[in-house]
């Protein structure tokens, strides 16, 4: 990289301050104005017919106090890293808690992204290079099946059809902690199939249409002319030069991804982030709201961060774009 390119990767990160500081004060300001009372969560069922006791634990924990105060003493602690400590899960810190979850997240959708593209990227390339076929046609129904699918509806299919009559795999995950890697592996099936799916029809669907443009620009009619191989075309002119704009769908997707993670750790009981945010969410839990919340929007700003950088990597003339 040049040093245009790392300057303007700096600027870009530094960029990520302000942005942050926005996200924090909208999810703030969006959590208090949220119906529902965090205090009933601290106190219990014995104590929420107690308004003295209601009281206290709202003195206790500075939420008597105007929200701009509130939001700085916060912000304050957020800073030195004390994410505050949850109201539901027994007075646990916050960071605590999203260091025990994010482990198994970051697998799952690891590991379903990356089955994803290299499932999408030659079933794209193969859907393009035979266009109208009845193997192009094909693609494409299967991709937009795939699309149309709600990914709650195939996890409940498959886990009705797979796992209870067949027997073949756990219905949930939850027990994937006390098991070795070999036996862990079968947790790992059913969730990365419902979370990789959607994606598999979305790359492949995109990869066709950059293949598509690609393969018929006039430089691809060059390197054919001098004599080139199909393969060699193909895949060293062609195939760089598509991945571009494949590299910025895949970065706007990574806020979808992460989103579907809710629905798919409820249903098969993962442990990971998307699970805890559901719970904090129904017991009102608003640290932890604001934890996750936090985590996952820097985990969107840092991939577009890289995003950025995976141009240069796959593409040296971006480079120029900065000078």
């Amino acid at each position: 990289m040049t040093s245009a390119t790392v300057a303007y990767l700096a600027r870009r990160v530094i960029l990520l301050v302000p942005l942050m500081l926005g996200l924090s004060i909208l999810m703030f300001g969006l959590i208090q104005a949220a119906p529902g009372d965090p205090v009933l969560a601290l106190v219990g069922t014995q104590g929420a017919g107690n308004p003295a006791i209601l009281e206290r634990a709202r003195e206790n924990y500075g939420l008597t106090d105007p929200l701009p105060i509130q939001y700085v003493r916060w912000l304050g602690k957020l800073l030195q890293g004390d994410f505050g400590r949850s109201y539901a899960f027994n007075n646990t810190p916050v960071l605590e808690l999203i260091g025990q979850r994010i482990g198994a997240t970051i697998q799952l959708q690891g590991i379903a992204l990356a089955i994803s593209l290299a499932i999408a990227i030659p079933v794209g390339i193969f859907s393009a290079t035979r266009q109208y076929s009845f193997g192009d046609n094909i693609v494409t129904i299967g991709s937009f099946i795939g699309l149309a699918i709600p990914n709650f509806w195939l996890a409940l299919l498959l886990q009705t059809w797979v796992a209870v009559q067949l027997g073949w795999l756990p219905v949930l995950s939850a027990g994937q902690g006390s098991t070795d890697w070999p036996e862990r592996l079968r947790f790992f099936v059913l969730p990365v199939t419902v979370a990789a799916l959607p994606s598999v029809a979305y790359f492949a669907r995109f990869m066709r249409s950059a293949m598509l443009e690609v393969i018929g620009q006039d430089y691809i009619q060059s390197a054919r002319a001098k004599g080139l191989t199909p393969r060699l075309v193909l895949y060293r002119h062609a195939l760089r030069n598509a991945l571009i704009p494949m590299i910025t769908v895949i970065g706007l997707q990574l806020p979808q991804i992460l989103g579907g993670t809710v629905i798919i750790e409820q249903i098969f009981a993962w442990p990971g982030l998307g699970d805890l945010a559901y719970q904090a969410i129904t017991r009102r839990d608003y640290p932890v709201i604001l934890g996750v919340t936090l985590i996952a929007g820097f985990a969107v700003m840092v991939a577009s961060v890289l995003t950025d950088l995976a141009y240069v990597l796959v593409d040296p003339r971006v480079e120029l774009v900065q000078e």
